[in-house]
């Protein structure tokens, strides 16, 4: 319940952090459009980008071995800052957070939360970026995920329950600058 707890506290304050980089000098942010890729969610992806840091905001679908999941909505969030003090309107290596529906199934969400390292390129009117990561996924009972009649006894509880457990992660976004 403490992992679970932290979780949540992690994604709260990675949701207000945009709110926290508005303060005078810093509330000038491009928008940028584009699409996005983050292991299997692929959607419209949105960010601001300030000098240093830019925050991101992908919902979209997953692709599955079945192809692209139309019914299965996700989402992530996170905020990336420039490693090598060069700008967001620059090429160059960033470090970030991330928290959003990692590791779900067609059926659940499972929340995970981590960080990544990636390389961003600048053109006048593109940004490409690339990042790994690791994050850590939310633990889930039998019940969280399973249908009732399938945690009815005490073993079939502990044999399908998830542990929290490490995820790696991969990300690709194209976005249009003006």
């Amino acid at each position: 319940m403490t992992l679970i707890r932290t979780l949540r506290t992690c994604l709260f304050a990675l949701l207000l952090a945009p709110a926290a980089l508005l303060m005078p000098g810093q509330a000038r942010a491009d928008l940028l459009v584009g699409a996005g890729f983050l292991n299997g969610l692929v959607g419209p992806n949105v960010e601001w980008a300030w000098r240093r840091t830019t925050a991101w905001v992908l919902p979209g679908a997953h692709i599955g071995s079945q192809g692209f999941q139309d019914d299965d909505l996700r989402w992530a969030i996170g905020m990336r800052r420039r490693m090598d003090g060069g700008t967001t309107v620059t090429s160059g290596f960033f470090s970030g957070l991330l928290a959003g529906d990692l590791g779900g199934e067609k059926s659940y969400e499972r929340l995970g939360l981590g960080a990544e390292l990636g390389h961003q390129w600048v053109s006048n009117h593109l940004r490409l970026t690339v990042s790994g990561g690791m994050a850590v996924l939310q633990p889930l009972n039998c019940s969280d995920y399973r249908r009732s009649s399938q945690c009815e006894t005490a073993a079939a509880r502990e044999s399908h329950k998830l542990d929290a457990e490490p995820q790696l992660t991969l990300g690709v976004t194209l976005s249009l600058r003006r």
